[in-house]
């Protein structure tokens, strides 16, 4: 039943909806950032989501997890046996599957609804719920959520697609109905919903395939953000060692960050090999002159390059993948290190924990960035890097090379995906060309021994890239998406009256 309510004012209170909302994935960090602009600027943001911290304001909802045991396991009899071509399978036979997904989601809805009545909700941010089916019933509780309330606006955003990427092959099913279902209640082409996507690449896609145009606002960033300030020495010596030279990592060595979590799509192996070479031109940065890097480290033959991960978000779903990526850097003899067991989204850190350091901090402890990821939807950590003044490695994944780079006007190329060659060892990992790594590994030598030319570099990216997707600006977008959506239901309320 289709319900409107009178709304007498512009209401302020809007609701941000995920899986969970307070890790360290690029969704979670992203809602983080315009929750707390919004806020800024007078808007009351509640939260939604499953994860939500005791003192956050919103709706914590267990439910609304897509890596819970039920939810899991919800999701294999979905999709795990879904024909590997990527077709859909013609067999019948998911009624009780549907059943099961009508049954949680009407709890999902109630839920919901009761409290955005209670808090005097009119608009609900909803981040790829509605483009990812990891929790079937949640994209269904909000799809009809959104069809049976005319009184709500909806920005529904899509940071990622289900059907593009390597992980597309994950969304298979054999039954015909279950795929239907997902057909018709995902990106749904309603009246009070307004579809944004973070690139135009993702515009074009859902042109293409709902016939929907949504609107592009590029993820947003905090350039002025004030972190935590670390003693290197004690959080380098926390890493745990996972190839290499077992002895801990110190000031001395220079280290590389990949801080995207693992995931297949991020393509670590890239950074693994990138290391390697510059371990093999290790002696060209040996005793350089007032030092390597921004922070003139003191560079040895004793030194170590290491490549460090620092995220542990969602790695028991990717578990083979970084197993891969270990061997592959025990192969090429790189020293890797790992810090999710130290690193914490800065949300959750607490002052004066001494055991756990947020995760924003940890760009001062590193040298440079390597970002390869062969697709993303926006790559927030090559934004990262920028901020944090560091030497950007990167991949020239489809949305850098369209959206991205031209607002960055200094960075080390890795190539395209285009280009990547496959290993026949390790389950099939990508590798880079020779000859583009090589013009990489120069170029790197080459800003972290020129301390005035990577200064021009990070300053000048940082300048330009703040202009592109500050969160001033980015914030600034949304807060006329919002208005202008909950003007449209005024407009319509009054004309109906």
């Amino acid at each position: 039943m289709r319900v409107d309510r009178q709304t007498n004012s512009l209401p302020t209170a809007t609701m941000e909806v995920h899986f969970k909302l307070f890790g360290t994935d690029g969704v979670s960090l992203q809602s983080q950032e315009l929750t707390k602009a919004l806020r800024e600027r007078g808007w009351r943001v509640h939260s939604g989501a499953s994860d939500l911290p005791a003192d956050a304001t919103g709706l914590r909802l267990d439910e609304l997890s897509y890596q819970s045991r039920d939810a899991v396991a919800l999701r294999q009899s979905i999709f795990e046996s879904g024909p590997a071509n990527g077709r859909p399978n013609q067999e019948t036979g998911g009624n009780d599957l549907i059943a099961r997904v009508v049954d949680r989601a009407r709890r999902i809805r109630e839920q919901v609804e009761r409290y955005v009545d209670a808090n005097d909700i009119r608009l609900l941010h909803v981040r790829n719920v509605m483009s990812l089916p990891y929790n079937l019933p949640a994209t269904l509780a909000f799809y009809e959520l959104a069809r049976d309330r005319s009184d709500l606006a909806f920005i529904m955003q899509h940071h990622d697609f289900f059907w593009e990427g390597p992980n597309a092959k994950n969304f298979n099913t054999r039954h015909r109905d279950v795929a239907e279902l997902i057909d018709r209640i995902t990106c749904p082409d309603l009246p009070n919903a307004t579809h944004v996507v973070i690139n135009p690449i993702a515009a074009e896609a859902l042109v293409a395939r709902k016939g929907i145009s949504p609107v592009v606002i590029p993820d947003g960033f905090d350039f002025d953000r004030e972190v935590i300030g670390m003693d290197e020495e004690v959080f380098r010596g926390k890493l745990e060692i996972l190839a290499g030279e077992e002895s801990p990592v110190t000031t001395g060595d220079l280290v590389v960050a990949m801080p995207a979590r693992v995931a297949i799509n991020k393509a670590i192996e890239l950074a693994i090999q990138f290391t390697a070479g510059l371990q093999k031109k290790r002696t060209l940065l040996e005793g350089a002159f007032d030092g390597v890097g921004g922070r003139g480290r003191q560079f040895t033959s004793s030194s170590k390059i290491v490549l460090l991960l620092p995220q542990g978000e969602d790695l028991d779903e990717n578990r083979d993948y970084f197993e891969r990526l270990q061997a592959y850097a025990r192969h090429l003899g790189v020293s890797l290190a790992y810090g999710g067991h130290v690193v914490v989204p800065d949300r959750r850190y607490s002052p004066g924990d001494t055991e756990h350091y947020p995760f924003y901090s940890t760009y001062q402890t590193v040298d440079l960035v390597c970002y390869p990821p062969e697709h993303e939807g926006f790559g927030n950590q090559a934004i990262e890097a920028v901020w944090a003044r560091r030497p950007l490695a990167v991949l020239e994944y489809p949305v850098f090379k369209r959206f991205v780079r031209d607002h960055i006007p200094h960075y080390i190329s890795l190539g395209e995906p285009a280009e990547l060659g496959r290993l026949e060892a390790f389950g099939g990992l990508h590798v880079l060309r020779e000859d583009i790594l090589d013009r990489a590994l120069n170029a790197t030598v080459s800003v972290l021994k020129d301390h005035d030319l990577e200064r021009q570099w990070v300053e000048e990216n940082a300048a330009e890239l703040r202009r592109f997707c500050g969160i001033d600006q980015v914030s600034q977008r949304y807060i006329s998406l919002y208005s202008a959506a909950l003007e449209r239901l005024s407009s319509q309320h009054l004309a109906n009256d």
